[in-house]
Protein backbone atom coordinates (compact mmCIF):
# COMPACT_ATOMS: atom_id res chain seq x y z
CA UNK A 1 0.00 0.00 0.00
CA UNK A 2 1.11 3.55 -0.74
CA UNK A 3 0.11 6.36 1.61
CA UNK A 4 0.54 10.02 0.69
CA UNK A 5 -0.02 12.54 3.47
CA UNK A 6 -0.21 16.25 2.66
CA UNK A 7 0.37 18.66 5.53
CA UNK A 8 0.63 22.43 5.70
CA UNK A 9 3.55 23.68 7.82
CA UNK A 10 2.99 27.41 8.36
CA UNK A 11 6.37 29.12 7.94
CA UNK A 12 7.96 25.66 8.11
CA UNK A 13 6.81 25.23 11.71
CA UNK A 14 6.17 21.53 12.36
CA UNK A 15 4.42 22.29 15.67
CA UNK A 16 1.63 24.15 13.84
CA UNK A 17 1.12 21.64 11.04
CA UNK A 18 -2.35 21.00 9.64
CA UNK A 19 -3.46 17.91 7.75
CA UNK A 20 -4.79 18.81 4.30
CA UNK A 21 -5.35 15.34 2.90
CA UNK A 22 -4.45 11.66 2.72
CA UNK A 23 -4.39 9.35 -0.29
CA UNK A 24 -4.18 5.56 -0.05
CA UNK A 25 -3.37 3.40 -3.08
CA UNK A 26 -3.40 -0.41 -3.00
CA UNK A 27 -2.65 -3.10 -5.55
CA UNK A 28 -5.85 -5.06 -6.18
CA UNK A 29 -3.76 -8.21 -6.97
CA UNK A 30 -5.36 -8.76 -10.41
CA UNK A 31 -2.41 -7.52 -12.46
CA UNK A 32 0.88 -9.03 -13.58
CA UNK A 33 4.52 -8.33 -12.75
CA UNK A 34 4.52 -5.67 -15.47
CA UNK A 35 1.00 -4.23 -15.40
CA UNK A 36 -0.80 -3.35 -12.18
CA UNK A 37 -4.37 -2.53 -11.27
CA UNK A 38 -4.89 -0.27 -8.28
CA UNK A 39 -7.67 0.97 -6.05
CA UNK A 40 -7.36 4.33 -4.39
CA UNK A 41 -9.08 6.55 -1.87
CA UNK A 42 -8.52 10.15 -0.88
CA UNK A 43 -9.76 12.25 2.00
CA UNK A 44 -9.27 16.00 1.90
CA UNK A 45 -10.86 19.24 2.94
CA UNK A 46 -13.02 18.87 -0.19
CA UNK A 47 -14.44 15.49 0.78
CA UNK A 48 -13.74 11.89 -0.10
CA UNK A 49 -13.04 10.18 -3.42
CA UNK A 50 -12.45 6.58 -4.48
CA UNK A 51 -11.54 4.98 -7.77
CA UNK A 52 -9.59 2.45 -9.79
CA UNK A 53 -6.60 2.75 -12.13
CA UNK A 54 -6.15 -0.27 -14.40
CA UNK A 55 -3.37 -1.17 -16.79
CA UNK A 56 -0.62 0.81 -15.04
CA UNK A 57 2.78 -0.14 -16.46
CA UNK A 58 5.01 -0.67 -13.41
CA UNK A 59 8.17 -1.04 -15.50
CA UNK A 60 7.98 2.28 -17.36
CA UNK A 61 6.02 4.55 -15.01
CA UNK A 62 7.00 5.90 -11.61
CA UNK A 63 5.03 6.01 -8.39
CA UNK A 64 4.41 9.71 -9.09
CA UNK A 65 2.72 8.76 -12.36
CA UNK A 66 0.42 6.48 -10.39
CA UNK A 67 -0.38 9.26 -7.90
CA UNK A 68 -0.95 11.61 -10.84
CA UNK A 69 -3.31 9.11 -12.48
CA UNK A 70 -5.53 9.13 -9.40
CA UNK A 71 -5.38 12.93 -9.13
CA UNK A 72 -6.41 13.20 -12.77
CA UNK A 73 -9.19 10.64 -12.25
CA UNK A 74 -10.57 12.78 -9.44
CA UNK A 75 -10.26 16.06 -11.37
CA UNK A 76 -7.41 17.56 -9.38
CA UNK A 77 -5.26 18.56 -12.34
CA UNK A 78 -7.09 21.69 -13.42
CA UNK A 79 -4.11 23.94 -12.80
CA UNK A 80 -3.17 26.84 -15.02
CA UNK A 81 -0.10 26.17 -17.20
CA UNK A 82 0.61 29.91 -17.08
CA UNK A 83 1.39 29.50 -13.37
CA UNK A 84 4.10 26.93 -14.09
CA UNK A 85 7.62 27.79 -15.20
CA UNK A 86 10.25 25.62 -16.78
CA UNK A 87 13.20 27.94 -16.03
CA UNK A 88 13.78 28.53 -12.31
CA UNK A 89 14.98 31.90 -11.05
CA UNK A 90 17.83 32.38 -8.56
CA UNK A 91 15.21 32.75 -5.81
CA UNK A 92 13.65 29.43 -6.87
CA UNK A 93 17.07 27.77 -6.70
CA UNK A 94 17.61 29.09 -3.16
CA UNK A 95 14.14 27.96 -2.09
CA UNK A 96 14.94 24.50 -3.46
CA UNK A 97 18.15 24.39 -1.45
CA UNK A 98 16.23 25.37 1.68
CA UNK A 99 13.65 22.68 0.97
CA UNK A 100 16.38 20.05 0.54
CA UNK A 101 17.79 21.00 3.95
CA UNK A 102 14.33 20.66 5.55
CA UNK A 103 13.92 17.14 4.18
Amino acid sequence: MIKITVELLPHGNEANKRLLGVMLIANDTTGTATVGNYIGAMESEYGERAGVVRGFNRKTQSVWSLVGAFLKLWGHTKHSPSLMEQKPTKADAQATLNLDEAL
